[in-house]
């Protein structure tokens, strides 16, 4: 990719947190791939991913495809098969779907991934080892490898689902300017939306692991990071204000806001699509548009223009 198309401030400086993007587990790529295309998004293309251990590719047993915007992104994540059968990220992705197809991974980058490891261990969680997680891309026909080095806690340790730090090694192959052109204009990945009956424990909770602070405005907790949110409020608050019912037993990951270039352009491209879109007013973000996604994704979207 060209300088002139990299997109300025994707990555993180140091000491910064960005919500670089949200995950969707989905028993099958196609149909969920079907959905997001249906409502405006290009997709990159399929790949399993890979780690790296002790100089060996190991199979993570997951594949992906994902809608890269100009900040941040939204990633589809299914099992794949693998030689050596099930691995520990494809059992642990089986059983959240078991709890429903939706939302049940919140990424966070961050330019030192080492440094992140050791404040979350500070900080009381049970960290795992990191992992140099790897994928390969096609670009102007060669096949390189995009590598990420991962930060994650013990299975079980976020109720909501899998919460993780990240670090980009390869933006280039990830952040390519042939994938970041929407038709439905989607530009950034702006927001993460939990259901809790307690929204202070969560907000808490999510305080900790971004070491940023949480605050209270009305009905909704917020853990606001350099770049993105985190949203908590009860299910009946998300139910009265924005017509969302969670899809699992919460608390749980229920909605993503994004932000577009124009909401009638939005609203246009779903209508024709047959797609039903009800009008909300989001908590700090205004006017926006609001669907909710096929079984063949799970959960809730949320529009808004910047």
């Amino acid at each position: 990719m060209a300088d002139r198309d990299r997109v300025a401030g994707q990555l993180p400086q140091p000491g910064a947190v960005f919500l670089d993007h949200v995950a969707h587990f989905v028993p099958a790529i196609e149909g969920a791939a079907a959905a997001l295309e249906r409502y405006g998004f290009r997709l990159t293309p399929y790949t399993a991913q890979t780690n790296q251990i002790d100089g060996a590719t190991v199979p993570s047993g997951t594949g992906n495809r994902c809608a890269m915007l100009r900040r941040g992104y939204v990633e589809i994540l299914a099992a794949t098969p693998s030689p050596a059968g099930d691995t520990p990220l494809s059992r642990q992705l089986r059983e959240r779907l078991a709890h429903h197809v939706g939302l049940h991974l919140a990424a966070f980058s961050t330019a030192d991934a080492a440094a992140e490891h050791r404040r979350l261990a500070n900080s009381g969680f049970d960290t795992l080892p990191l992992v140099d997680m790897r994928r390969p891309v096609a670009l102007d026909g060669i096949e390189e490898d995009a590598r990420f080095t991962i930060v994650r806690v013990a299975h079980g340790s976020m109720p909501e689902g899998r919460a993780q730090f990240l670090t980009h090694h390869t933006e280039r192959l990830v952040w390519r300017s042939d994938y970041l052109a929407h038709p439905n204009g989607a530009e950034a990945l702006t927001g993460l939306w939990l259901a809790a009956p307690n929204p202070a424990e969560p907000a808490e909770r999510f305080a900790r692991f971004t070491g940023r602070a949480a605050r209270r405005d009305g009905e909704v907790a917020t853990v606001m990071l350099e770049r993105g949110a985190i949203h908590i409020a009860t299910p009946e608050f998300l139910g009265n204000a924005l017509g969302i019912v969670p899809g699992g037993t919460v608390p749980c990951l229920v909605a993503t806001a994004i932000a577009v270039a124009s909401l009638a352009r939005v609203q246009a491209l779903l209508e024709a699509s047959g797609t039903d879109c009800r009008r909300v007013r989001l908590p700090g973000d205004g006017d926006g548009l609001a669907i909710t996604l096929p079984a063949a994704i799970g959960d809730t979207m949320l529009f808004h223009e910047p």
